[in-house]
């Protein structure tokens, strides 16, 4: 017996991809910026050690993954998922401002997860009647939080940073200006 791949009419996930992002090649670094940065989260500022150089590299490529994997989805595939629900069901879809609506609100989600909401809700809703926004963010809600904390702690990381920097900056630049320039002995005596 030959092992086949299970294919779905809705795609989960791509080879080399993870959660339907692209796999990073510094994965264990960007791994190490999430678990520094969700240790420092709520530390002041005077408080926030050195971060090593390598992670610092990395941050502005985490924060963009971040970005990314909040990434809204397709209004069009939304609506198409409705409306293959709606017709495999027998539910009515709603009526016009409604759908847009949820059309609207459900397509700012990303794509993967709109997609697990989507089959979580064709596989386990067993009630007669359409499924709504809260019916299909239930089963998504931690992992969005998830990626939305991530964000968070990674801007808030790279904001301490550049914080920390213009301080340096601005301490050099005043004691640069608060000591006497070097004045020449010129021989005279007093």
């Amino acid at each position: 017996m030959t092992a086949t791949l299970a294919r779905t009419v809705v795609p989960i996930s791509r080879p080399g991809r993870r959660n339907g992002l692209a796999v990073s090649p510094n994965r264990t670094q960007v791994e190490r910026l999430h678990a520094w940065s969700e240790s420092w989260a709520d530390e002041p500022l005077p408080h926030l050690p050195d971060l090593p150089p390598d992670l610092v590299d990395c941050l502005p490529e985490a924060v963009r993954h971040a970005r990314e994997a909040l990434a809204p989805g397709d209004p069009g595939e939304v609506m198409a998922a409705l409306v293959s629900l709606a017709s495999r069901r027998g539910f009515p879809l709603p009526d016009g401002i409604a759908l847009e609506l949820d059309v609207e609100v459900i397509s700012t989600w990303p794509t993967d997860l709109w997609r697990k909401a989507f089959r979580c809700v064709w596989e386990q809703f067993r009630y007669r009647r359409m499924p709504e926004v809260a019916d299909f963010h239930g089963f998504i809600e931690a992992d969005l939080a998830e990626r939305r904390s991530r964000l968070h702690r990674l801007e808030s990381l790279r904001l301490k940073l550049e914080t920390v920097r213009l301080k340096r900056t601005w301490d050099e630049e005043s004691r640069s200006r608060r000591t006497p320039p070097d004045v020449p002995d010129r021989g005279m005596d007093r």
